[in-house]
């Protein structure tokens, strides 16, 4: 595919994260154990959990406190809940979308974490093994001192995350990873479907990310048509034209291309225009071959 210039005018995308209300907060008094939110977005996904936060105080945690081959509720209070916007592999074990009870079983060399159906309930009391969704078996490690019990992520990348809890010296990770391209497409269906016209700059957003990323192109070269159709700009038509010729409309994309440079001389005045439709201007060349 042709080389390819991206206004980061157009490409700007602002995530809006509400901030804590009361409403957040459990009725009743202040709790010893606390509770605490945690989330993290992968692409276009996000992992959310829901935990209490007890503290070590003195005690011993591992096979006292917190039996050994027993399950365990993940914290205090309620049972913590574990939620993914979209379908995800647990160590490489598949998970559909949705929230779960995250409920665990401790041992001294190999930990049970458990993602279960049920995820509103009170403390382990009244987990079902027979509503569990998935189980996977991880490894525990040395861990510094943490006083109060911990969850977290760590190594974030591109399309997954590391999940780690951690409590007085012991340190328990899994592995979350998503199919980044398939619920981007997916979030892209649901959102041009729903477009207003004042989301144009967001569907064009939503269809340069397929060519970009050479994927759903026949879909987003609808949605770049539909777009230059109501907001005939230089960015519409260019982006048009490229996806037509990267699904083999060379014709089609030369007709587009010369639309956008007609644009491109009334437009110059806006950022990027003049050394995208440059850039253009070499891959029209390269179509009429």
């Amino acid at each position: 595919m042709t080389s390819r210039f991206l206004s980061s005018s157009l490409l700007a995308l602002i995530l809006l994260v509400p901030l804590p209300t009361l409403a957040d907060v459990p009725p009743g008094p202040p709790r010893v154990s606390p509770m605490a939110t945690v989330s993290q977005v992968v692409g276009a996904s996000e992992v959310t959990i829901v935990y209490s936060r007890p503290g070590v105080r003195d005690r011993t945690i591992w096979g006292e406190l917190v039996p050994l081959s027993e399950v365990w509720r993940t914290g205090a209070n309620e049972a913590t809940t574990f939620t993914i916007t979209d379908d995800a592999k647990i160590d490489g074990q598949p998970l559909a979308a949705g929230s779960y009870g995250l409920f665990t079983i401790p041992g001294e060399t190999e930990w049970t974490v458990i993602f279960n159906k049920v995820s509103d309930q009170w403390g382990a009391f009244e987990y079902d093994a027979a509503e569990d969704a998935l189980r996977i078996q991880v490894k525990p490690r040395s861990a510094d001192f943490k006083e109060r019990f911990e969850i977290g992520f760590s190594d974030v990348g591109a399309d997954s995350t590391t999940v780690s809890m951690r409590w007085e010296k012991v340190e328990v990770p899994f592995d979350v990873q998503f199919d980044v391209q398939a619920a981007a497409v997916a979030r892209a269906r649901v959102f041009v479907a729903n477009a207003v016209p004042q989301d144009g700059r967001m569907v064009w957003n939503w269809a340069n990310y397929c060519y970009q990323n050479d994927i759903n192109l026949e879909e987003a070269l609808g949605w770049a048509e539909d777009l230059a159709e109501a907001a005939p700009m230089y960015w519409t038509h260019a982006l048009t034209a490229r996806l037509k010729a990267a699904t083999g409309d060379q014709t089609g994309a030369l007709a587009s291309a010369k639309l956008a440079l007609e644009r491109a001389t009334a437009e110059a005045d806006q950022p990027g225009v003049t050394p995208d439709s440059e850039t253009l201007k070499g891959e029209a060349a390269n179509w009429g071959e």
